[in-house]
């Protein structure tokens, strides 16, 4: 199952790859980027530890082929700010139909928007984010709020291992924001883990 699932991720990282690079790039470039990247995680992945959970597993091989990515840009020259940048752009494209699919699923169970986003919230948390890989600790609230707190990431820490906690703050950490548009929210935060905090503290609040 990880292997499938990987190889999906790896098909659509693919596809936005060409589509964010190719306004600066052309198609031999972009394919030799992709090359050189992928060449690079299958040589990291040998040292990624197993997570108790698919899930878990799943991310933190997803933060490998993030570091690879961000290696590969950077030693070619690119700056630090352009790779982030363009990171972000083809992370947002891949991480928009992962919420997508979970936020049209909500429709089936309910209509009110409140309800839509908690029980998104709920589903991101059962896969890939789910315990005990991941730690959270519900924080009662209004019913048109949900709030939590993640005490554990297990993506957050392999980034700190890696010295790009600054790359995670500004790519993985940062798409939460136009995931809550997504769901017709918004989300306030004021620090992650990847951030030098103990807990990412999550506010999703439904709009009107």
């Amino acid at each position: 199952m990880l292997r499938i699932i990987l190889f999906w991720f790896k098909m659509k990282v693919a596809g936005a790859t060409r589509k964010v690079l190719s306004p600066n790039f052309d198609k031999e470039g972009i394919k030799s980027i992709l090359k050189g990247y992928w060449s690079r995680y299958k040589l990291l992945r040998r040292d990624i530890g197993k997570q108790p959970t698919l899930g878990g597993t799943v991310m933190v091989h997803l933060a490998s082929m993030s570091t690879t990515f961000y290696n590969e840009l950077t030693e070619r020259g690119i700056s630090d700010a352009k790779t982030t940048q363009y990171f972000y752009d083809i992370a947002w494209k891949v991480y928009k139909i992962m919420g997508g699919f979970s936020w049209d699923l909500t429709r089936l169970k309910y209509q009110n928007n409140p309800k839509r986003l908690a029980y998104a919230t709920e589903l991101f948390r059962m896969f890939p984010f789910n315990s005990p890989s991941y730690k959270w600790k519900n924080i009662p609230q209004p019913d048109d709020v949900v709030r939590f707190n993640c005490e554990k990431c297990p993506v957050a820490e392999y980034f700190k291992d890696k010295g790009l906690s600054e790359f995670c703050v500004n790519t993985w950490c940062a798409l939460d924001f136009p995931l809550a548009k997504m769901w017709n929210a918004k989300l306030e935060r004021t620090n992650s883990i990847a951030g030098g905090a103990k807990v990412c503290d999550f506010k999703w609040i439904a709009n009107d």
